[in-house]
């Protein structure tokens, strides 16, 4: 996958951040479709590159994040501590029209310092590199501060 600029939250202002009302409805839409399921948090803390749901389904509780300036989505693990572990969840991607669900293969992909590859600017590679970002999930959801 190809990082494109802005992606990590910086140098981002040719993005339009995404909305989340329509994150809310597609969550609130997988909660009443699937069975045992429901919603248990929603995170919107704008300082932080994507938006997260905290659902329960079944006898798993994940979460959902959106980022905040791409249609993306990924499934995670849930854990307070900001550390994810991506998931496959493709039965799931009906639910999030419009966006691209990303699998844990993709998230997981170990980062290419190729800067030809991808299309970051020098503000990312240097956040990229003082917060030891290895993964494309590391810059996609990150917590940089």
């Amino acid at each position: 996958m190809r990082l494109t600029k802005g992606i990590s939250g910086f140098d981002a202002d040719h993005l339009i951040e995404q909305d989340m009302r329509t994150f809310q409805s597609m969550v609130y839409h997988l909660v009443t479709s699937e069975q045992r399921a429901k919603a248990v948090q929603f995170i919107d803390q704008p300082h932080v590159v994507y938006m997260q749901a905290v659902i329960q389904l079944e006898d798993e509780r994940l979460t959902i994040l959106h980022h905040r300036l791409m249609p993306y989505i990924a499934f995670a693990k849930f854990d307070e501590e900001l550390s994810f572990q991506f998931l496959t969840k493709t039965h799931l991607h009906k639910y999030f029209p419009m966006r691209k669900c990303l699998t844990s293969d993709t998230l997981n992909t170990l980062l290419t310092q190729d800067k030809d590859l991808h299309s970051l600017s020098e503000v990312e590679w240097n956040y990229i590199s003082h917060f030891d970002s290895k993964t494309i999930g590391d810059v996609i959801f990150n917590y940089w501060d």
